[in-house]
């Protein structure tokens, strides 16, 4: 574990026993479990009987990150337990739903087995948690994070070189480095090699934060076009790139795209003439801003990690299994040659 995982789950059992009233500790792992996919494990006490979890701790707390620990389990010997700083009245539900016990440092906990059933929701978010939110989940951190998932070598590069990658100052490069660094993802150490220590994490986090956090400030328009002129348009000429499910073709040839994702550099009047776009709120087409600066190996498509996010945040079976197979065909590969 990380120190900073350390003071999560430190916290979180201080407040299961403040709020709920029920002692839990960090236990001993027996030699004869596995603890490939679990942090630490938590025994807790309730009607003069103990009840172990395996515990996973995860610095996110949107919808997605249940069902992502329920995925996980694999060791049916003892309930998965997700530990977070904080769960909101919606992901409990979604925990509740799923039948993942939870605990948090508010005190909100959901807490099912023999004998035993725990729900609080409600608790406010700590204030520390309000001043101190992880720099690299911001909208800079997320730019950071992306170019970084992209092109794992930038982590041998300069900071200078690694801001203008990811188009943020360069004064924020060093608090979101630290961040990542404190949370166990990179290491930063010139005599230890500087590299990405978990980029299957830091992608699960990016691809969960991305469409709430940095996507709505990349300036959003829809519009309304031919899908077959479009999928015989070449937009780069226009200064965009495909995302979304136009990309996914293009790198699977799994399916045939309903929706259009555009990113564009600069202005979008000539994109929009050139493809008879009309704008249309409910539009078959979304444009954005292009938010990185790095040339990617197929010129006319985004990375492959931001194609991977698009289609996961449309929760379509189609697209989620075409997110899978650029994963392990296109993403996956990349995190293994720079290890």
């Amino acid at each position: 574990m990380t120190t900073q995982e350390r003071e999560i789950i430190n916290a979180a059992i201080t407040a299961l026993q403040q709020i709920v009233g029920l002692p839990a500790r960090l236990a001993p792992v027996r030699a004869d479990l596995e603890r490939d996919l679990e942090d630490a494990t938590i025994e807790i006490e309730a009607n003069r009987r103990k009840y172990r979890f395996a515990a996973e701790v995860k610095t996110v707390d949107r919808f997605e990150t249940p069902a992502m620990v329920k995925a996980g389990v694999t060791d049916t010997r003892r309930p998965p337990l997700l530990i977070a700083p904080y769960i909101t009245r919606e992901v409990a539900g979604r925990c509740r739903e799923l039948h993942l016990p939870f605990i948090d440092t508010a005190g909100n906990a959901y807490l099912e087995g023999p004998g035993l059933f725990i729900y609080v929701v409600g608790q406010p978010r700590p204030d520390q948690l309000k001043q101190d939110r992880f720099r690299a989940l911001n909208p800079a951190g997320l730019q950071v994070v992306f170019a970084l998932l992209c092109q794992p070598e930038l982590m041998r590069a300069n900071y200078r070189k690694i801001a203008a990658a990811a188009k943020v100052a360069l004064g924020t490069l060093g608090p979101v480095m630290k961040d990542l660094e404190g949370r166990g993802l990179i290491r930063l150490n010139p005599a230890t090699n500087r590299q990405l220590l978990d980029p299957p994490r830091m992608l699960q986090e990016w691809v969960t934060y991305y469409p709430t956090t940095l996507r709505p400030k990349l300036n959003p328009r829809r519009f309304h076009a031919d899908p077959e002129r479009l999928q015989l348009a070449t937009i780069k000429k226009c200064g965009a790139y495909w995302g979304g499910e136009g990309a996914a073709e293009r790198l699977t040839q799994f399916l045939k795209p309903e929706h259009f994702t555009i990113y564009a550099r600069g202005p979008i009047a000539e994109l929009v003439a050139a493809n008879r776009m009309r704008a249309d709120r409910n539009g078959n087409v979304e444009v954005l801003e292009a938010f990185w600066d790095f040339e990617t190996r197929a010129d006319d498509l985004v990375p492959p990690v931001l194609v991977y996010a698009d289609l996961l945040a449309t929760n379509d079976g189609r697209n989620a299994e075409a997110a899978r197979m650029i994963y392990e065909q296109r993403i996956e590969p990349t995190f293994r040659q720079n290890k």
